[in-house]
């Protein structure tokens, strides 16, 4: 089998139809589609148990878990050679199976993953500046993504499964900034700008909806996980980031500050801020993050008292 296509599931009854018919409706044979659902509290689960065909499975999980713990329940299912992460309120494009099956086929043996852009709903093509193929060590990710701070960088992602012998998905709610710079470090990533993913906002429990208004009275397990991420993907690539490509860096530092403070982490969050300062001395948000970071977490809350209505 070629592909392993999984797909991470939380309460997105209303999306999951488009995503799995995108995926079946592709004219092209050689794959399986893994569903795992994350302990959904809507109907996603009764809405994929109605879906029927023989190239789909439905796993799940008892409790929710996030997203990486979710992908690496279908690494462990998966029987593909390689294995594609699809986002369940996402959609492949027409043809988007063959197209990623013909780079594969002529991959050398030292690509261990393919990625490919998407189109947002208003037209928009992310990463905007994937204009022509590239391949990408560790060096060169790390300034790619440096260069896009700021700009959209969601793309279709496709790896050798045999890859997660060796790294798993982060195994916890943190995104997967870790994990890209952990893959990248130890395997090399070819990306493409052929647009084979269609990206909709139209989930109201996206990742960057959910950090935008997470509560430290209600989110406490989210924020730990998030600050326990960014405080090990600083510990492990801090030097190298800064070398490499300052504004990376300074962007994590950003993150890693936020979530410490929002974790109750003060020590932690001081020292970030004064790194970044150190960094940037001229912004005004770094300036904010260190007066952040003595407040406590209480400063997101006060944040948006004060700029509500």
């Amino acid at each position: 089998m070629l592909f392993s296509i999984v797909v991470p599931v939380y309460n997105r009854a209303a999306q999951i139809r488009r995503c799995v018919a995108s995926v079946l409706g592709q004219g092209f044979a050689d794959y399986e589609l893994v569903l795992v659902d994350d302990a959904s509290t809507d109907d996603s689960l009764a809405r994929m148990r109605e879906l029927y065909d023989p190239r789909l499975r439905l796993l799940t999980h008892p409790i929710n878990r996030g997203t990486g713990p979710a992908r690496n329940t279908g690494i462990d299912a998966a029987q593909g050679e390689w294995v594609v992460f699809l986002d369940s309120d996402d959609e492949l494009v027409s043809g988007a199976l063959q197209a990623i099956a013909d780079r594969a086929a002529r991959a050398p043996a030292s690509i261990a993953a393919l990625w490919f852009r998407c189109r947002m709903d208003d037209g928009y093509l992310s990463p905007p500046r994937l204009t022509s193929p590239q391949e990408w060590d560790y060096a060169g990710f790390v300034q790619f993504w440096g260069e896009s701070s700021g700009e959209w960088r969601d793309v279709l992602q496709c790896f050798r499964r045999d890859c997660f012998a060796r790294l798993r998905q982060t195994d916890s709610q943190m995104d997967d900034a870790k994990f890209l710079l952990d893959f990248a470090k130890k395997f090399r990533i070819a990306a493409y700008p052929d647009v084979l993913l269609l990206y909709h906002q139209d989930a109201g429990n996206q990742i960057v909806r959910i950090t935008s208004r997470v509560d430290p009275r209600r989110d406490g397990q989210f924020i730990r996980d998030r600050a326990d991420g960014f405080r090990d993907l600083l510990r492990e690539h801090r030097g190298f980031l800064a070398r490499e490509s300052p504004r990376l860096y300074g962007e994590y530092l950003q993150s890693a500050t936020t979530s410490a403070t929002m974790a109750g982490r003060r020590r932690e969050a001081f020292g970030y801020a004064l790194e970044l300062i150190r960094l940037q001395p001229g912004r005004p948000r770094s300036w904010a993050l260190l007066a952040a970071s003595l407040i406590g977490p209480w400063a997101a809350i006060l944040r948006r008292w004060m700029t509500a209505g």
